[in-house]
């Protein structure tokens, strides 16, 4: 019996890790994935399909792609849609996620502006090691944002 049980369990982690090994196995989906950095809007509608059908990489990846493609246009439901996305990879423990749902909550995109959500994803993010979130966190708390360039030492010339 208690075999049996190992075993169930065996089979339902192969399971689990096969399927997130398989996340990016679609061609379509790794070729949306792959624009994301560079033609975020193009990546973007690669990834709704993908990302309506609940596939979780690309609901993070189409995250992305909106919180570093957004402009005037980009109608309203599309920006509320763009905030469910965010939300729910963020709350999935998404760094990049986290950072650009407060981006999205810090400039009212997709909801209602809220600079003490804004706050609080920003220092999640930040809690976890990225550094543009640490920053806007600084920048909503009034403080001074960290520079973290030592040729330049952030002055504008």
């Amino acid at each position: 019996m208690k075999t049996m049980v190992v075993l169930q369990c065996a089979v339902i982690t192969a399971l689990t890790l096969m399927l997130c090994a398989c996340a990016a196995a679609d061609p379509a989906l790794r070729q949306a994935i792959a624009e994301v950095a560079d033609r975020p809007q193009s990546a973007r509608i690669r990834l709704r399909p993908f990302a309506e059908q609940g596939n979780e990489t690309a609901i993070t990846q189409i995250c992305v792609a909106y919180g570093r493609s957004m402009d005037f246009r980009v109608r309203d439901a599309e920006r509320a849609q763009a905030f469910a996305w965010c939300a729910h990879a963020a709350r999935a423990g998404h760094v990049e996620a986290q950072y650009h749902l407060g981006m999205f909550y810090k400039s009212g995109i997709g909801t209602a502006e809220d600079k003490a959500a804004a706050l609080q994803w920003y220092r999640q993010a930040a809690a976890l090691g990225h550094d543009e979130a640490e920053n806007e966190a600084r920048g909503l708390e009034g403080r001074a944002r960290l520079c973290k360039n030592w040729i330049t030492q952030c002055r504008m010339f």
